[in-house]
């Protein structure tokens, strides 16, 4: 099938053909009948499967311009709801309608006034709540709110935030939920926000490269200076290096220049403007090293990336899911590496699990070339995040699963 075979406008499907978009992914065949027809939509899909346009290429078909909030998406993150803000301007230039994005980190100002136009607005819950309160933004008139990477917003404690926008819109609007999964915290949503939704289960389209994945077994000490040795020799490597904590990140990207390699952090406590010159730069490699958090990373879609470092373990085995499919993107291939201290034993159990065999035990060949450098510091709550001794006492590492060659 062909969106010409779709019964769509021949503007829409003008504009699709004009950025060599002919034939609709698998999230998008069967997501956009469902949509124009009216259901609910609870929909898993990854990153790179085409959700966007699954859900605004029925708002653009269906909505007109009344100066009136029609639709309402809801994002994780600045970033993704830039990137989802413009796939509409893109393909809705021929609607009339008017979109705006709106996130924290800017003025309220351009926000408030740019809602008095809005018929689509995009934008994270924190954000949408503030202007909702304000009295700027008005959305009892919806007729469709989209939660799009609503495992993430979870993930992130937008839960009530969440809540509060929903009951905010009328009943009998037009719920469309988007997520990598489809777990029991989006279930209980679906079941109290949604009516008989159609259930979606699509694979990325994406061609994806070959993926190694190793491990080495370091004391916090020393992982800076492996970092570094095994960055040094990369010349032509496009890297992301994933960080627990804001410190860590702004921690590891000095350290990594004071050994002259090119590093830049990316986290939260920037400000939009750095951050999206950060993501630019990073993006048209003037940057090698991006070291950021998975809050700060999340959203991002940058092509070409070579290495992913995991400088610390994520919390969740979902997380380092998203982490390592950064790389082997588009046919290229690509590496995942872990640096694991015996305090991240525990999370890589269930990742070990999970991967069973593809994950390999890797070894530096020249230890005594590592300098004692201090880890990245504590958080305020002690090194593991509660404070106090482990329990259990001292665990072995994790299981030699082969050597690579």
């Amino acid at each position: 099938m062909k969106f010409t075979e779709m019964d769509l406008s021949d503007a829409l499907v003008k504009g699709l053909t004009k950025h060599k978009i002919v034939t609709p992914s698998e999230i998008q065949a069967r997501s956009i009948p469902a949509i124009t027809n009216g259901h609910d939509l609870l929909a898993e899909s990854e990153t790179g499967s085409g959700k966007t346009l699954a859900f605004a290429i029925p708002m653009l078909e269906k909505l007109q311009h009344k100066r009136d909030i029609q639709a309402i998406i809801l994002c994780p993150t600045r970033e993704l709801a830039k990137q989802v803000a413009g796939e509409f301007d893109k393909f809705g230039k021929h609607t009339g309608l008017k979109f705006l994005t709106v996130y924290g980190g800017v003025g309220y100002e351009p926000q408030i006034q740019g809602a008095k136009e809005a018929d689509i607005v995009i934008g994270t819950p924190g954000r949408v709540l503030d202007l909702m309160e304000q009295g700027a933004l008005h959305i009892d008139n919806v007729a469709y709110l989209v939660l799009d990477e609503a495992d993430r917003m979870l993930d992130m404690g937008f839960i009530d935030d969440i809540e509060q926008v929903i009951d905010a819109t009328p009943q009998e609007r037009q719920t469309l939920l988007f997520s990598a999964t489809i777990d029991y915290r989006i279930e209980v949503i679906s079941k109290k926000f949604m009516r008989e939704p159609v259930t979606i289960r699509a694979e990325s389209d994406e061609v994806r490269g070959h993926l190694f994945q190793g491990y080495y077994v370091v004391n916090p000490w020393q992982k800076i200076s492996l970092l570094h040795n095994l960055l040094k020799p990369q010349q032509d490597a496009h890297v992301l290096v994933f960080c627990r904590t804001i410190v860590a990140t702004d921690h590891v990207a000095g350290e990594l220049r004071k050994k002259k390699i090119n590093a830049v952090a990316l986290n939260g406590k920037m400000t939009q403007a750095k951050r999206e010159e950060t993501v630019k730069a990073f993006q048209n490699r003037k940057i090698k090293v991006l070291v950021a958090t998975d809050v700060a990373a999340r959203g991002l879609h940058i092509d070409g990336i070579t290495h992913v470092y995991n400088y610390d373990l994520p919390d969740e085995a979902e997380t380092y899911t998203h982490r390592v499919g950064r790389t082997a993107r588009q046919g290229a291939d690509g590496e995942a590496v872990t640096l694991l201290a015996e305090d991240d034993y525990r999370k890589f159990d269930p990742i070990m699990d999970y991967y069973d065999d593809e994950i390999e035990k890797l070894t530096f060949k020249n230890w005594g070339m590592l300098e004692r450098i201090p880890p990245s510091p504590a958080r305020e709550d002690g090194p593991r995040g509660r404070g106090g001794p482990r329990r259990g006492g001292p665990r072995r590492g994790p299981p030699r699963r082969g050597a690579r060659r």
